[in-house]
Order: C-alpha cells, then structure tokens, then sequence
C-alpha cells in the first residue's frame, strides 16, 4: 500500500513516516520544508494549496494520512488558519476523491473540542477557541461530509493533545517549559491546579497504528491524551525532579502575572518579536485541557511508554541539544 503522509518533516510526520516504513509501507512524503526522513520513498517538496503538487504526491498512492496545518500561537492570522487548515483540505480531499483514494487518517485536535474543567469525550459538543481549534472542527466536517457520500470511505478523525518529546520544536509548549526550569527562569503562575493533558510522541504514533490497522468503513474519531492526566503543578514538579532541580515554594497570582505579561504583548506588537511570555501564553497554562480517552482503551489500546519514562526521554534529549 502507497501512503501519502503530508506534513512530512513535522515534528509527528517524521516519526510517522519511520513507523509506516518499518511496517512495510510504501510511503511519499509532502512538505513544504525539507527534512523528511530520508526513508521515505518519494518525497514532494512545496505547497499543498497547489495543484500540481498534489498531483505529484497522490500519484498511484492507496491512503492519506494529512498532518500538514497550520499551528502556532503567535504570528499566525485567523484567516491563514482558515485557508491552511480548512481550504487545503477541501482540496486534498476533492483530488483524492477523483483518484478513488477513500483511506484516510486526519490528525485533528483537541482544540476542535475546546478545553474545559470536566472531562470531554469524543461525544462532547465542539465549542473551539480560536481560529486553530475552529478550522480544525470545519475541516472534521469535510471528511463526515464525504464520508456520507461515499460509503468506501475509511477515515480515523484522531485528537490528540499538547504532543511532546525528543525532536519537539523549541517554540512547544514542554520544550518552553523544561528550559525555563533548566535555565532558572520559571516562576509557577497560579495555584498549579489546572489539568493539562499531554500526548507522548511514541504513544501517539502507537495509537495512530493500532486504530489504522483496525479501520473500518464510515468516520472513527477518537481522542488521544496520555494516562493518568496531571496538573500543572504535578507536571512542573516532575520536570524539576527529573533536572536534580529544587522546585522554589513561592508563586505568581495569576492577575498580577498577566498584568506584567501586558508589557510584552505590547513590546511583541511594535517589534514583531515573538516573546517567551504573553498574557495569552498565561492564560492558556492556567485553563484545564482534561480531555478523555478511555474510548480508545476501551477499544484494546495500551499505551506503550509510561509518563515517567516518556518525560525522562524528552529531558534527556533536550539536555542533549543544549549542551
């Protein structure tokens, strides 16, 4: 089977594409960038908004596995969004359809769902903030959409959370995290109390195989998050731990924090920079992400890597880079 996988020198689609090689799959990686995992059977460099390269790159293939989007939380419009994650969609879909290629994994997000204090399932309703979460949720659509039109289509709509480990970008969350308590600059914002849901990079291709391998006929959509979740708190102390860091006692109230973060919104406003704290940065550490996924447990998956180890790991690689 000939699979494409788009986003191909992305953080996930690098792992993703060593996984289907080593399975035994014929894959053609697309990316704008170069950095694809030389494995990689073909590979198409440039921009899928463009016809011809998708026309390159679904040549002769079986199955899409569409990871390119747009992400990030600074410097990117909603409109961007929009096109990016939504419209490009629309057009990978449209040609693949005319190619008869009806096998599909979306990798979507929970941000389509929204974050939340309680606990949300698969069946919880789609309340999005922001443009990133919103296109994702239209694009989820799309792929129902075309689901309903054409009973061949087998389509894994998956949602996974802040995804992290050892090849993570610097601008991610964990990475920005462990090198604040590496180079003495965190202070905890809050009372640590928030729920964070994380998504290690091998459990999420794991996960990623088992459902692909199990696929059936119609739209799967499912959450992935690692288990047992933790807080921000919880997560702070670990990272602290696994340095040989001493965790100082005191903390910044959230309002006063944002308050300060002000400054910098203005200064990245005028400068351009994109500056390591924000007030929206804040915020969004201090707002639960709890997202559920016993469905996927309940359907026989275990995760492979455990969150003690799976941190150890990224510790470990991060210290790798910066010494």
């Amino acid at each position: 089977m000939r699979i494409v996988v788009t986003g191909s020198s992305g953080f996930i689609g690098s792992y993703l594409v060593k996984r289907l090689k080593d399975d035994g799959y014929t894959v053609v990686g697309v990316d704008r960038e170069p950095g694809t995992p030389d494995v990689v059977d073909r590979f198409v460099q440039g921009d899928l908004a463009q016809e011809q390269i998708r026309e390159r790159a679904l040549d002769g293939a079986d199955a899409v596995m569409h990871l390119a989007a747009a992400k990030d939380d600074w410097g990117i419009d909603d409109e961007t969004f929009f096109f990016e994650n939504l419209e490009v969609t629309r057009r990978l879909i449209a040609d693949a359809r005319e190619r008869g290629i009806h096998d599909w994994v979306f990798y979507s997000s929970v941000a389509a769902i929204g974050p939340g204090d309680e606990p949300r399932t698969e069946k919880s309703s789609l309340k999005p903030s922001g443009a990133y979460g919103a296109s994702k949720k239209e694009a989820e659509s799309l792929l129902r959409a075309y689901a309903e039109e054409e009973p061949e289509v087998s389509c894994i709509i998956l949602r996974p959370s802040v995804v992290f480990g050892p090849g993570n970008f610097s601008y991610t969350n964990v990475y920005r995290l462990i090198e604040a308590v590496r180079t003495n600059r965190f202070l905890m914002v809050g009372d640590g109390q928030a729920i964070k849901t994380t998504s290690y990079i091998e459990n999420l291709i794991e996960a990623t195989m088992y459902l692909w391998e199990r696929r059936s006929s119609g739209v799967q959509t499912y959450i992935y998050v690692d288990e047992p979740v933790r807080t921000t708190g919880e997560l702070v102390d670990d990272i602290y731990r696994l340095l040989g860091k001493t965790r100082p006692g005191i903390h910044i109230p959230l309002d006063l924090a944002k308050a300060v973060a002000w400054i910098s919104d203005v200064a990245a406003s005028v400068t351009g920079i994109n500056f390591p704290i924000t007030a929206a940065r804040i915020e969004k550490f201090n707002t639960s992400t709890n997202y559920d996924a016993s469905a996927i447990r309940e359907a026989g998956f275990e995760q492979p890597v455990e969150i003690e180890e799976a941190l150890q790991k990224t510790v470990n690689w991060h210290l790798d880079q910066v010494e």
